[in-house]
């Protein structure tokens, strides 16, 4: 195709030379061409071919990344559907774990609320034995409180009349002689000091052991009580330890049921994140659904036309190459036949070259109209020759419509029109 390109090019530079000698015998307007055209061909040809390669290239990479990202978002939605297909599955096994260890929980918590409830139980026996033997104890200590005094005469005596035991009979014999009066009991002091301490003593002695005859009971009650209080403290401590054994049981089920369920959050977490990138990524699939088929047809367009710009190029720089000096009748001619040329050479190019399309914007277009470029095509086209070309296009402006727009156009730049001349020119 190279080769084609080159010949192809020298074709146009000969039939534009015999055009020159059609156009001189038809409107007796005299132009030619050069080396020095051919040489410009070839470096517009370079020049446009490369600029309108990267523009081309630069929209179709933009398009094709489009693409590319519209596909991966598409095979990352059947991943992620695969993804939380999976975890679905391990969230449903985490549930069935957690019911099981919840269960196995229930079981163990209600068997040990059944021990705690029996331990309280022991607490409480324990606790009335306590209070029982706090009252009896209290009761005995504030009779032995009372007896103390007489116990306390009864030691005195005894030292000098010390006796093993006194019993119940005894202190009813003795009850008729205590009806002596302290008197007596003084007066007998000073008749003999032995007689009045064994009085003394005795009576003391009596009154102690009827004190001590209720206190005996409540001492042996309160004995029986601190042997019931053992055996119940000894029943709650083993009670308090099988609830201590239950509550370690229920404490290991409590923490693997706890890590059941950061398990089952953490899965449950993990498919909603899973989820929402999949909904975002259907999402912007289904968004760009028309856009996709738009892009894919825009990418399959960009692909040809950069096997097309060849020859579009090729005209579009043979126009502005040597077109210029010609009327739009001619132009048109050289165009017929260059893409005639091509085809014979089976250079690839658009049925249909948009010059004004290739070579310039709308914009600028739109800004010449505004400077006072009429909006023919050949004023058009004489205004892409004036910017673009090598050689200046020979304005046929009855109406001075091309002298105001170059001055317009160049009056930033300072432009100095030498009047004389351009009359010269237009006679």
């Amino acid at each position: 195709t190279k080769m084609e390109v080159v010949q192809c090019m020298g074709s146009f530079q000969d039939g534009v030379a015999e055009k020159c000698v059609d156009y001189f015998q038809r409107y007796r307007r005299s132009t030619h061409v050069t080396p020095k055209s051919y040489l410009s061909f070839i470096q517009g040809y370079k020049a446009v071919y490369k600029e309108k390669h990267s523009e081309v290239q630069t929209l179709a990479n933009r398009m094709n990344i489009g693409l590319e990202k519209l596909k991966e978002a598409s095979e990352s939605v059947a991943a992620l559907s695969q993804e939380l297909e999976i975890k679905e599955k391990e969230l449903q096994v985490a549930n069935e774990k957690a019911d099981m260890v919840l269960k196995e929980v229930t079981v163990k918590a209600q068997a040990a609320e059944k021990v705690k409830a029996e331990v309280q139980k022991v607490k409480d026996k324990a606790q009335t034995i306590v209070d029982s033997i706090s009252a009896d104890k209290a009761i005995a200590e504030e009779k032995l409180e009372a007896a103390k005094p007489a116990l306390e005469e009864a030691e005195a005596a005894l030292q000098q009349f010390p006796k093993d035991t006194i019993n119940e009979e005894v202190v009813e014999f003795l009850n008729p002689y205590f009806e002596m009066t302290d008197y007596n009991i003084e007066t007998a002091k000073r008749v003999c000091g032995n007689v009045a301490g064994l009085c003394s003593w005795t009576k003391a002695m009596a009154a102690f052991f009827a004190i001590n005859k209720e206190v005996l009971p409540l001492k042996a009650n309160l004995a029986v009580q601190e042997n019931r209080l053992a055996t119940a403290m000894v029943d709650l401590q083993k009670a308090q330890a099988e609830l201590d054994a239950k509550q370690a049981e229920l404490d290991i089920v409590q923490a693997e049921y706890e890590k059941a369920m950061r398990e089952k959050q953490t899965l449950i977490e993990d498919a909603e994140h899973c989820r929402h990138k999949m909904q975002t990524a259907s999402s912007l699939i289904s968004g760009l659904a028309g856009e996709k088929e738009r892009w894919t047809e825009q990418s399959k367009e960009f692909a040809a036309e950069t096997k097309r710009l060849v020859g579009d190029v090729l005209l579009a720089t043979a126009f502005l190459s040597y077109c210029g000096p010609f009327n739009q009748q001619f132009r048109n001619l050289l165009l017929n036949e260059w893409q005639k040329e091509m085809k014979t050479r089976k250079i690839p190019f658009g049925n249909i070259l948009n010059l004004t399309g290739m070579l310039i914007d709308a914009p600028t277009v739109s800004e010449w109209n505004l400077q006072g470029l009429p909006n023919d095509d050949l004023s058009i086209q004489n205004g892409i020759i004036v910017t673009k070309a090598a050689r200046y296009p020979l304005l046929i402006d009855p109406q001075t419509q091309g002298k105001i727009w170059i001055r317009n156009k160049e009056a930033k730049n300072e432009l100095q029109v030498n009047w004389k001349h351009l009359l010269l020119l237009e006679q």
